[in-house]
């Protein structure tokens, strides 16, 4: 395994270990883990989980969730083990080295209330490829795409179930084309911005399977406030 930096995370109530040079969380993770409504969900997928973030985080929170993640990329899910195992989380949080399109219901001992995502937030065959496989995975649509993540979260969900995904806002359309063969529609957007008066930089959105209802456009996340300081609401997605 390569060299990897540990961080403790909410004063400490997680420590997360990540590659020193390979791919690292961003915070996306963190604002994607806040926007988490379980209410009445059992048991959650982390698609594409990289080294457990936002899994650490959510079962943090919600002790009583069966969370399972499921990451392609053997060093960051040999990463998601360790991180397991330093916060004592082996009751409620699993790991499978696989591919999403490859987990089949049986692999996780039925199918779930909630899928949660931080895909590879580049569309495939856009931009550069990074020279680094593991960030070139994690950032460009090489394994998974939002079509692959919708088709997948059709098979392994309830028939109410639900998909969360964070990406950057301009890809709005791509999600909602990608959804709708899939009998998914939205049930909230979010966009989040680094300032008031500027274009948005990220969509959060939940999509529900076989769902009928209107959509909740929640009001925008401003990263800064006043002075480039970090708003209040912004620093609140990194507490417990």
């Amino acid at each position: 395994m390569e060299k990897f930096t540990p961080d403790p995370l909410f004063n400490s109530k997680i420590k997360v270990s990540q590659p020193e040079k390979g791919y690292r969380f961003s915070m996306d993770s963190f604002i994607l883990a806040a926007h988490i409504q379980p209410d009445n969900a059992k048991k959650i997928i982390d698609v594409g989980c990289g080294c457990g973030i936002i899994s650490l985080i959510l079962a943090k929170k919600f002790p009583k969730l069966k969370i399972t993640g499921v990451e392609i990329q053997k060093d960051l899910y040999r990463f998601a083990q360790k991180n397991i195992i330093t916060n004592k989380l082996e009751n409620t949080l699993d790991i499978i080295h696989e591919n999403i399109k490859n987990i089949q219901v049986s692999d996780i001992k039925g199918k779930a209330d909630i899928i949660v995502s931080n895909p590879p937030y580049k569309k495939k065959g856009s931009g550069r490829l990074n020279p680094d496989s593991q960030k070139a995975i994690a950032r460009h649509e090489v394994t998974l795409d939002i079509d692959l993540l919708f088709h997948c979260s059709k098979r392994l969900l309830h028939s109410q179930g639900r998909v969360y995904i964070i990406l950057p806002a301009q890809r709005l359309a791509d999600l909602m084309r990608a959804m709708e063969p899939y009998q998914f529609a939205p049930c909230f957007i979010r966009f989040v911005h680094t300032k008031k008066n500027m274009a948005a930089k990220r969509v959060i959105l939940s999509a529900a399977k076989n769902h009928g209802s209107a959509c909740n456009i929640a009001p925008p996340l401003y990263v800064n406030a006043a002075k480039n300081r970090f708003s209040k609401e912004y620093l609140s997605v990194f507490k417990p």
